[in-house]
């Protein structure tokens, strides 16, 4: 079984997968947030032209090794908070196998939360889609809830949101109709 999809390897989740288990679905973020991101550095250079811009005449009180080290202290900032956005929208993912569904979600730079549930514990999958930039694009919520409180799975900018959602639907299904199956065959 390849675990290579769309680009993500996932080689290292082969070792918690259950011997008969299927991977159905892998869903990461749409590429929007990878613009979002352009748009952060699009700012930092404007920014850091401005300053350099203005500088003679706004930070003249600022002697120029000082200003430099400011701006050298501004970039690495920036930079860092960039790369702290940059994983934690790379780093979170839903593998829906056949039997259940893992939610790894990045919730802040070296903070990682991953749940797990039983695909007969899912109560509903939602879609939602709002705004003209989310309906041209096709991007949105998917959203499933559990039957615990403590484990519902939320994901922002999910590509196709309805289109998976309704894939995750299926997949419920098949896991109950083949539960279903088995109890009528003992």
């Amino acid at each position: 079984m390849s675990l290579d999809i769309h680009g993500i390897n996932l080689a290292g989740l082969r070792n918690t997968f259950r011997p008969d288990e299927e991977l159905k679905l892998v869903l990461k973020r749409h590429w929007i947030v990878y613009l979002y991101l352009g748009l952060y550095v699009f700012f930092l250079i404007v920014s850091s032209i401005m300053l350099l811009a203005y500088q003679s005449s706004i930070f003249s009180f600022i002697p120029g090794d000082i200003f430099s080290v400011f701006l050298i202290i501004y970039w690495s900032v920036y930079l860092l908070f960039l790369y702290i956005t940059w994983a934690n929208n790379e780093l979170d993912l839903f593998v829906i196998t056949d039997q259940r569904i893992r939610g790894i979600e990045q919730i802040s730079f070296l903070n990682r939360t991953i749940s797990e549930c039983s695909l007969d514990d899912v109560k509903e999958v939602n879609a939602q889609t709002k705004g003209l930039l989310e309906n041209l694009l096709n991007f949105g919520t998917v959203s499933m809830h559990t039957a615990s409180e403590n484990s519902n799975f939320i994901m922002h900018f999910a590509p196709s949101p309805i289109d998976n959602a309704s894939i995750i639907r299926n997949v419920i299904q098949d896991n109950k109709a083949k539960k279903k199956e088995q109890t009528t065959t003992l």
